[in-house]
């Protein structure tokens, strides 16, 4: 009666189209950092919105930084296979392969794209975003009524955030005052018992 989507309606477990939107268009897609804080299961999580590939780079660099250090006199050709193995800026879901490396086949060629015809850009003007499911949340900070948990200290701070699992957000990363310890503040004239 009152459920209008149907009850075998998966609706309310698709995420916020307006953030998907959001991260693919200006994140992934147009490279802008943006502040946001997240409402996740209870939690409330602040950060800088990066692209997704941003956070691929990251961890390809780490995983081979990693596993350049456990190789026993490599040889330049085993530093390029190591980094080439842990290269996983191709498993981007929001990137347009044609568009990253240039070409129809998938393998990478220097230089620029093809010139695209007015045809395929008006064409591109009525393509619906990619469905993502993932945004990444650089220099995380969870905040709790106890003090606030921060990974700036990490070897990859981003955070891959599950779209579907957000409750609700606000564009702009919460700030923490670590001088208040009171809640409500004290008036200035009153006196405390």
């Amino acid at each position: 009666m009152f459920n209008e989507f149907g009850s075998d309606s998966e609706f309310w477990q698709e995420p916020d189209f307006l953030l998907a939107d959001l991260v693919s268009g200006f994140v992934n897609k147009g490279g802008m950092e943006l502040g946001i804080t997240l409402f996740v299961k209870g939690l409330v999580l602040t950060g800088t919105l990066t692209s997704e590939q941003d956070y691929l780079r990251a961890i390809s660099g780490m995983f081979a930084a990693q596993a350049k250090k456990s190789l026993v006199n490599p040889s330049p050709e085993e530093l390029r296979n190591t980094e080439e193995v842990f290269d996983f800026t191709g498993l981007a879901e929001d990137v347009d392969m044609n568009e990253l490396y240039g070409q129809e086949d998938g393998e990478k060629k220097p230089g620029k794209p093809p010139a695209r015809t007015e045809a395929e850009i008006e064409e591109d003007d009525d393509r619906t975003m990619p469905n993502i499911r993932y945004l990444h949340l650089k220099d995380p900070v969870i905040i709790q009524p106890q003090p606030a948990v921060s990974f700036t200290h990490t070897q990859v701070s981003i955070l891959r955030v599950k779209l579907t699992t957000i409750d609700g957000w606000m564009v702009g990363r919460v700030t923490i005052d670590d001088d208040i310890t009171d809640f409500p503040p004290v008036a200035p004239n009153e006196i405390r018992h």
